[in-house]
C-alpha cells in the first residue's frame, strides 16, 4: 500500500478558496447577515482589516489539519474527499454554528449563513484534497 503525504499546493489552493467563498457568499447574503446582526453599513469599519487576519490564519490551520487527516485516513478519491467534507463540516460549520447562536441567542437563520460558508468551504476541501493526493 502507498503511503499519501500531504498536498501542500492542493492545501494553499485551499487557503485562497478560504478567502473568496465567503466573500462571495456573504455578498449574496449580505443584507439578511447584516439584518440578523442588526448591523447597518454605517456600522462596518472599512479600514478594519483584523478579521481578514484572522480568516487567513484559520484557512492556514483548516487546510493543514484537513490534508494531515485525510493522509491518515487515506483518502484518496473525489468522491471519498466529497463524503468526508460533509460528514465532518457538517456538524462543525452548522451545528456548531448553531449551538454557539443559540446558546448566544442570535437568530436561527444566522447559523445557516455562517454556517453554510464554512460548510461548502470543508465539502470543496474535502473533494480537491481527495482528488489531488501525492505519494511518498
Amino acid at each position: 500500500m502507498n503511503r499519501l503525504k500531504i498536498n501542500h499546493l492542493a492545501v494553499w489552493i485551499i487557503v485562497v478558496l478560504g478567502q473568496i467563498i465567503p466573500a462571495v457568499w456573504y455578498g449574496i447574503f449580505a443584507d439578511s447577515w447584516m439584518a440578523y446582526n442588526n448591523l447597518k453599513m454605517e456600522d462596518i469599519d472599512p479600514n478594519n482589516f483584523k478579521p481578514y487576519v484572522v480568516s487567513i490564519i484559520t484557512s492556514v490551520a483548516f487546510s493543514y489539519m484537513l490534508a494531515w487527516v485525510f493522509v491518515r485516513m487515506n483518502v484518496t478519491t473525489w468522491l471519498d474527499g466529497l463524503k468526508t467534507g460533509i460528514i465532518m463540516g457538517f456538524p462543525i460549520a452548522i451545528l456548531g454554528t448553531m449551538t454557539t447562536n443559540m446558546f448566544s441567542l442570535r437568530p436561527y437563520g444566522l447559523a445557516w449563513i455562517d454556517g453554510g460558508a464554512n460548510l461548502i468551504i470543508w465539502v470543496i476541501a474535502g473533494m480537491l484534497l481527495g482528488a489531488w493526493t501525492k505519494e511518498k
